[in-house]
């Protein structure tokens, strides 16, 4: 059986650095792969549990998808496409809710983090946020699917979804798998890369800008505070170090910063420049490229349309069979 790969980003702003490294560059390699059919989405149904204007939901869209495709993405080889698109999702959703405890999703970590930082705006949408997530996952028959740390209570949802249908009415969906290597990019602060945080780095920002973030904001070892002070990178650099071992190509150089900073022959702002230079050797090729998408909504519009049909021939088919399953006939 060829696998089925499947993600998707919510579309509350530009893409940053850490959805960069961690989510779209493994798309990039997935796509690559020969028995593979790559799905990529952007989660705008998703999006308006927190995002409420709709213009900025719009623009926000477009210009993710332009992000994908500097990054790498190639409509010919992945399909691409918006959750809204697939009017079938918001069906196997309504389908898939028939068979959730509501004590389950109020469990969720993400749910209940989401409830901690935002009481009063708590909403369905909001609680069944997991059910649309795998209807996301089931309706293409996904068997795997890269995603963040914080997502696995979902997948896990998802799975547990789909063995409960499969245990009443047969072996109708795939029980998809997480990829094995989630990467956690840290932000400024330390914590996981976030739009929400304020910790982020826009893959579309200058250089420049991104370098006086890393100095004013990139968080070394505190307890470094003379030069000869002997650092710790593993353990006490929070978010540069960190940022180094997922971006530095060569292990020997990455060694040899290490070191330095543990014997002290290396300063924090010296660390940071090191730091800088790297990304820009990652961040310019893109930014270069996504120029010259500047202008080119229709034909970003072009690839949603062409993406939304290719999927939706793949999501319908799942639905039908859970609709026949479930005794519903469509009159109309």
């Amino acid at each position: 059986m060829s696998q089925v790969i499947l993600s998707g980003i919510r579309a509350t702003g530009r893409l940053h650095f850490g959805n960069f490294l961690g989510a779209v560059q493994n798309f990039v390699k997935f796509q690559e792969q020969i028995d593979a059919t790559c799905m990529y989405f952007v989660a705008d149904w998703h999006t308006l549990t927190t995002l409420k204007d709709p213009e900025v939901l719009r623009s926000n869209l477009i210009e993710m998808i332009k992000d994908y495709i500097a990054a790498g993405l190639d409509p010919n080889k992945s399909i691409i496409y918006t959750q809204s698109s697939i009017p079938e999702i918001a069906e196997l959703a309504l389908y898939l809710s028939m068979f959730q405890p509501i004590n389950e999703l109020n469990l969720i970590p993400t749910y209940k983090e989401l409830v901690r930082k935002n009481p009063d705006q708590v909403s369905l949408g909001l609680l069944s946020y997991p059910i649309l997530m795998a209807a996301d996952i089931l309706g293409p028959r996904a068997t795997m699917i890269p995603v963040g740390e914080d997502q696995i209570p979902n997948v896990e949802l998802a799975r547990s979804l789909a063995q409960r249908f499969n245990r009443r009415f047969g072996e109708i969906f795939v029980i998809p798998e997480m990829m094995e290597q989630m990467i956690k990019v840290p932000g400024l602060d330390g914590n996981k890369m976030g739009k929400s945080d304020n910790n982020s780095i826009e893959i579309g920002a200058p250089m420049n800008i991104i370098g006086k973030l890393y100095m004013k904001k990139g968080i070394t070892d505190p307890e470094r505070k003379h030069l000869m002070d002997l650092g710790d990178p593993y353990n006490r650099c929070k978010s540069v170090y960190g940022i180094h071992e997922l971006i530095t190509q060569d292990e020997k150089d990455l060694r040899v910063i290490a070191n330095k900073c543990m014997k002290a022959e290396i300063s924090c702002v010296e660390c940071k420049k090191i730091l800088v230079e790297s990304i820009a050797k990652i961040l310019i090729p893109f930014q270069e490229k996504r120029k010259e998408l500047t202008d080119k909504d229709d034909y970003v519009s072009e690839i949603l349309y062409e993406g939304g049909k290719r999927a939706r021939s793949i999501i319908a088919k799942t639905v039908a069979v859970v609709r026949d399953k479930m005794g519903i006939v469509l009159y109309s």
